[in-house]
């Protein structure tokens, strides 16, 4: 636990000194949903290799999701699969919808398209299997994906959703973390990710959340949606 807690804060020291240039070639970045916002590749370990102590734990960790994994496990995992920030209302309720949330919405959706193009690069950089690729004993219960599994852009994903998320209702975040480790954890039990992946995954979202809360442009929106929020959610 020590060791990932030491790591998780060098790599947001790292990101002071490498997300200055970005800032100030962009001006405050104005964020261009196809760019990059930060280079996760050189902020991440690489995965454990294959035959690793800890890359034969993770299969085993694995297999073992999927000889216990319920009906209803397999059900939220695959809801889960999309990536959309109303996958959170179990934690907010049934008015957190987009239609009653529109700049909520729109704010997540830029998002999220700003998540997939910083996790891009790494994946491609690592190119690392899937489970299922390797090892024919695992059974996905989930779309077989085959782009690199490292990190896990869902997991990216739930992360960079959580930071943001909790920043507009703190009143909810230890809810709102919870969830998101749900949701990345049902990408080891569907079968298409290794923890690995996931941790690597909360390192980068936490990152790219970092990132975006120091542009003025996107916090502009930030503030517009976080008010829709708490007013519709009734904070």
């Amino acid at each position: 636990m020590k060791n990932k807690k030491s790591y998780f804060l060098s790599a947001l020291l790292v990101l002071a000194v490498l997300s200055q240039p970005v800032l100030a070639k962009n001006k405050m970045m104005k964020v261009d949903q196809e760019t990059p916002v930060v280079n996760l590749s050189r902020l991440l370990p690489p995965p454990p290799d294959e035959d690793s102590e800890q890359g034969r734990a993770e299969l085993l960790e694995v297999l073992r999701y999927q000889k216990t994994r319920t009906p209803a496990q397999v059900a939220l995992a695959q809801a889960d699969a999309q990536r959309n920030v109303f996958r959170f209302q179990n934690v907010f309720g049934k008015n957190f919808t987009g239609e009653n949330l529109p700049l909520t919405a729109a704010l997540f959706d830029r998002a999220l398209e700003i998540c997939k193009a910083t996790v891009a690069g790494p994946k491609d950089f690592f190119n690392h299997p899937r489970p299922f690729m390797r090892h024919p004993e695992v059974t996905p219960c989930l779309v077989k994906e085959d782009e690199g599994s490292y990190p896990s852009g869902h997991a990216t994903f739930a992360a960079m959703t959580a930071v943001l998320l909790a920043n507009m209702v703190p009143e909810k975040s230890k809810a709102i973390f919870q969830r998101a480790q749900q949701y990345s954890k049902n990408r080891v039990l569907g079968g298409v990710h290794y923890p690995s992946d996931i941790e690597a995954g909360k390192i980068s979202g936490t990152v790219i959340a970092a990132v975006l809360m120091k542009d003025k442009n996107f916090m502009k929106d930030f503030v517009a949606a976080k008010a829709e929020l708490r007013k519709v959610l009734g904070y």
